[in-house]
C-alpha cells in the first residue's frame, strides 16, 4: 500500500489522535497513489500513524480512518462505523424520542471523515466530502442499506467542497423509490417540511435544534424576528410557543415556500415572512423606527477558509449592530456563526464591539453550539464549528 511520510516535527498532533495530514506536513509520498486511494501514514522515523483516504488536490492530504496500518475500506467495515453511530443516536441521545430529523454521521465526531448522513423521516440525505469517501460510495451506500434500512437515499453535495477535492458528484436520487415531494418531520412537537437534498445543507439545520428548545419558551407574548428564517426553524418554534407576532426574513424564494407550508402544518397564523436580504430588512426597520422583542440572526457562514475569516468579522459585528438597533431595550437577541474558522471569543468580541458603538448594554445569558447528534472529537476540536449566544440588550 502507497505511504505517505509526516515531515519531522509535524506528527505530534498525529500521535495525539488529531485526523488530518495538512499538505504542508507531507515530506514525502511513496507508491505513486491515486486520488482516494487508501495510504498508509507514517511518521520520519517510519513509525505507522495510521490510514487514510489520499487527497492530493485539497489543504487536507489525508483524514485518518483508522491507527492501524491497513484497513479494508468495505461493506462490512463501514457497516460497523454506521451501527456504533445509530446506537449512539438511538440508545445514548434516544433522538427519536425528540424527532425523526437528525443527523446519523458526522464525519470526523462519528470517525468517518469526509461522510455526513441526515435522516428525515426515513429518507437519508448523504454528502460525500472528500474524493476518497466518494470513491468507495458503493459500499457506504450498501452498509447504510444494511444498518438503516432507508426508504431512499439521495446524495446533496456541496460543491464548494467538492471543488478542493476535485471530483464531481451532482445533487440525485441514489436508491429506493422515486420521491417527488417533500417529506414531514417533527421536532420537539412542531412539524416540518423538508425538500431532501435542497437546498442549504441537506435541507434541514438539525444542528440549532437545542439552541431552538433552549430559546423557545422565551418567545411568548413577545414580537419576533426571525432574520434568515430558511424554511422556518426559529420562527415556527416561536409561534407554536405562544409570539404575539412573528416576522421571518429570507433572500431564498423557495425556502420561503415551505417556511409557509410549514406555518400552516402548525396552525401557525401569527407567523409572516418576506423574502429580502437581512440587511436591507433591518435597515428599512430602523428608518421606520419598528422595534421587536427578541430577534434570531443565524446566517449562512461566512468563512470557508482562514483567508476569509477577518472579513467574516467585520461582516458579523456589522450584523450584529444592525440587528441590535431593531431589539426594544430589555428586549433578546440570539446571533449565530456556523463557521467553523471562527473562533468563539472573536465572535463574542464583534458582539461587545457592536454594543459599544451603540452604546447599548448587552448581557450573555446562553452560549450554545451544534447539537448532540453532531459531536466533536476529542482530539479534533476544528469539529465544533456552531456558534449560538442570547442575549440580554439594554
Amino acid at each position: 500500500m502507497p505511504d505517505v511520510i509526516v515531515r519531522r516535527g509535524r506528527a505530534k498532533p498525529l500521535w495525539r489522535g488529531h485526523p488530518w495530514v495538512y499538505a504542508d506536513s507531507v515530506g514525502e509520498v511513496r507508491g505513486n497513489p491515486e486520488p482516494g486511494e487508501l495510504v498508509t501514514v507514517r511518521d520520519a522515523q517510519d513509525k505507522v500513524l495510521g490510514c487514510g483516504f489520499f487527497s492530493p488536490s485539497s489543504a487536507i492530504a489525508v483524514r485518518i480512518l483508522s491507527p492501524e496500518e491497513s484497513i479494508e475500506p468495505s461493506r462490512a467495515f463501514f457497516a460497523a462505523r454506521l451501527d456504533e453511530a445509530r446506537r449512539l443516536r438511538d440508545e445514548v441521545l434516544e433522538l427519536p424520542i425528540v424527532t425523526d430529523g437528525y443527523r446519523l454521521v458526522h464525519a470526523e465526531g462519528d470517525l468517518l471523515p469526509g461522510l455526513i448522513v441526515d435522516l428525515y423521516a426515513g429518507h437519508a440525505v448523504v454528502q460525500f466530502s472528500t474524493v476518497g469517501m466518494h470513491r468507495h460510495r458503493e459500499a457506504v451506500l450498501d452498509a447504510l442499506e444494511e444498518v438503516i434500512e432507508p426508504l431512499s437515499i439521495h446524495e446533496a453535495p456541496d460543491r464548494r467542497v467538492l471543488k478542493h477535492e476535485g471530483f464531481e458528484a451532482r445533487a440525485e436520487q441514489l436508491r429506493g423509490d422515486p420521491i417527488d415531494a417533500p417529506v414531514s418531520i417533527t421536532e420537539n412537537g412542531i412539524h416540518f417540511r423538508i425538500g431532501i437534498g435542497a437546498g442549504q445543507k441537506t435541507g434541514f439545520f438539525a444542528d440549532q435544534r437545542e439552541n431552538r428548545k433552549h430559546v423557545a419558551r422565551l418567545f411568548r407574548n413577545r414580537r419576533v424576528l426571525d432574520l434568515f428564517c430558511y424554511t422556518g426553524g426559529f420562527s415556527l418554534y416561536a409561534a407554536v410557543n405562544g409570539a404575539d407576532e412573528v416576522l421571518g426574513i429570507d433572500s431564498s424564494g423557495p425556502a420561503l415556500s415551505l417556511a409557509a407550508e410549514n406555518a400552516l402544518l402548525n396552525n401557525a397564523r401569527q407567523v409572516r415572512y418576506e423574502r429580502m436580504e437581512a440587511r436591507e430588512a433591518l435597515d428599512g426597520f430602523h428608518r421606520k423606527k419598528r422595534r421587536f422583542d427578541l430577534v434570531v440572526c443565524d446566517p449562512p457562514k461566512f468563512a470557508r477558509d482562514r483567508k476569509q475569516v477577518d472579513k467574516a468579522l467585520r461582516a458579523y459585528r456589522d450584523l450584529h449592530l444592525r440587528a441590535m438597533r431593531v431589539v426594544e431595550p430589555g428586549g433578546l437577541l440570539a446571533v449565530a456563526s456556523c463557521s467553523g474558522v471562527v473562533r468563539d471569543d472573536d465572535f463574542e468580541r464583534t458582539v461587545r464591539e457592536a454594543a459599544y458603538d451603540l452604546k447599548r448594554t448587552v448581557r450573555i445569558l446562553y452560549r450554545g453550539g451544534q447539537a448532540t447528534d453532531h459531536p466533536v472529537l476529542a482530539t479534533c476540536p476544528e469539529g465544533k464549528y456552531l456558534k449560538f449566544l442570547l442575549l440580554a440588550v439594554g
